[in-house]
């Protein structure tokens, strides 16, 4: 039987991510990106954990570029 390891996990994607996982996904640091995920209403409480949906940060963020007049 194949042994499940971080490496194993890491090949299937995710839907809802921890804070660290939601940093290294939008390249921000712990504080903005929890003020970035509150904005645009991705974060999800199960229980006492804090979880960031990566559906809604995705939509967020193409929905931003539409939104720029540059």
């Amino acid at each position: 039987m194949k042994e499940r390891t971080r490496e194993n996990r890491a090949n299937y994607s995710v839907r809802l991510m921890d804070i660290t996982q939601l940093c290294a996904y939008i390249g921000l640091g712990q504080v903005t990106a929890r003020k970035f995920a509150a904005d645009c209403g991705a974060v999800m409480k199960i229980g006492r954990r804090c979880l960031y949906d990566k559906v809604i940060i995705d939509k967020y963020i193409d929905g931003m570029g539409a939104n720029s007049n540059v």
